[in-house]
């Protein structure tokens, strides 16, 4: 099918970013990268940018908890995208039970604390409550 163009590979493994960039390197006439490949963040490090651009990493994918403005506009401005993710079922119910008693389980509320930060994507458990927001 030829999709491999179409994908976005993700990995806690940065050395599997750095692998997929060293078998495409090929890149747009805009200078991105033709295979997107994004550096996944449990508790991003100080230096998460120079991580991510040493592999090759075209988006940097931070856990929602961690995804604040001020990360999010320094992986934009390093020209990297940006994207963040949320726990699953399992652990967002924990996490709103015992951490974040102030939103619901993946409601409106935590979706636009998200979006405020500028993040270009959300890969959520929830698209339903996403896509009713206006």
């Amino acid at each position: 099918m030829e999709m491999t163009d179409q994908c976005h590979y993700s990995s806690f493994d940065h050395s599997r970013i750095a692998r997929i960039r060293e078998l495409r390197p090929e890149r747009n006439s805009d200078g991105t990268y033709i295979y997107r490949t994004g550096a996944l963040f449990v508790d991003p490090p100080y230096n998460f940018i120079s991580l991510s651009l040493a592999v090759g990493a075209s988006e940097v994918h931070l856990r929602y908890d961690t995804c604040t403005k001020e990360r999010v506009d320094a992986i934009h401005a390093n020209g990297m995208g940006s994207l963040a993710w949320w726990r699953g079922p399992p652990g967002m119910l924990k996490d709103v039970t015992e951490k974040y008693l102030d939103v619901g389980n993946e409601d409106e509320s935590m979706y636009r604390i998200a979006m405020k930060t500028g993040v270009d994507v959300m890969c959520v458990n929830k698209p339903d409550v996403l896509a009713k927001m206006h």
